[in-house]
């Protein structure tokens, strides 16, 4: 009988490999070398196939299937005789599933409150770090919006809350934490040295080789390290004005719970928000 692996991913693929018993070397450590893992990752099931280990990780919640060699590991689909095992592996780990997922969703929970009460009591801290504002002109109330230039569900966020803050006399001031990377930082770069307007930047466009300035310096050297303190890896995220509440995400839905006006339940173009790609 025959394995037939279809691979959706190769993560590593040592050469020369030499037949060990298939799962005795097989754990976080070993896994955490070969293919780039967060710290939170688990093994919660191991099983010999005869010359593969299959290897099933939680990561965040959901089970992942991996498949281990004696020095190499791979993600995919294995069938055998026409069956499909993976699915029916994580068939047998539904108990297990939804016992990961609960938990992952409480540690979120748990994350999100913390952010919470810290932008609670660092809010004069957010208002330093407002670099522009849309304000119709009868605004009596404004929420702070932490987004990336380079973050395109910051970009679809945004005309929402203008016309959420021109029905309801908001204002919304903008934190730029440009954590997607080297292009991002680049372009909150360029409309910091450029003073950009709140037009300016609802238009913004990456230019190559934009030239630094001491302002743009001294902004980063505070907007960076203030976020990683609340473990904040992601945007956008809107946070009223007196730090009551937030929203993590696009979905303007929740802006406007919060605020206590009636909506839709979620919208089409609703997600957690833009991360960054994980280092390869």
């Amino acid at each position: 009988m025959r394995w037939l692996l279809v691979f959706f991913g190769l993560l590593v693929l040592g050469s020369d490999a030499v037949a060990l018993p298939a799962c005795t070397h097989v754990d976080m450590d070993w896994l955490s070398l070969q293919a780039p893992l967060p710290g939170n990752a688990k093994i919660v099931y191991k099983k010999d196939l005869g010359g593969l280990c299959e290897v099933v990780v939680s990561l965040d919640g959901e089970l992942v299937p991996l498949y281990a060699g004696e020095d190499f590991l791979l993600v995919g689909k294995l069938f055998k005789n026409k069956k499909l095992i993976t699915r029916e592996t994580l068939a047998s780990l539904a108990d297990v599933a939804e016992k990961e997922r609960i938990k992952a969703n409480e540690i979120k929970a748990l994350e999100k409150e913390k952010r919470k009460t810290f932008f609670q009591k660092n809010l004069s801290i957010l208002e330093d770090l407002t670099l522009f504002s849309f304000k119709p002109g009868k605004a009596d109330t404004f929420l702070y919006v932490v987004t990336d230039p380079n973050c395109s569900y910051c970009k679809r966020l945004m005309p929402d809350l203008e016309i959420l803050a021109m029905e309801n006399h908001l204002e919304i001031k903008v934190v730029l934490f440009p954590v997607l990377g080297p292009k991002s930082r680049e372009m909150a770069v360029q409309a910091i040295c450029e003073s950009y307007s709140y037009q300016d930047y609802g238009q913004i466009q990456f230019q190559e080789g934009t030239l630094g300035c001491r302002q743009a310096d001294r902004y980063l050297e505070k907007v960076m390290p203030f976020f990683s303190r609340t473990g904040l890896s992601f945007v956008p995220v809107v946070i009223s004005g007196d730090g009551t509440w937030m929203v993590e995400g696009n979905d303007i839905a929740q802006v406007k719970a919060h605020l206590g006006i009636d909506c839709e339940e979620g919208t089409v173009n609703s997600s957690n928000g833009c991360a960054p790609v994980p280092d390869k």
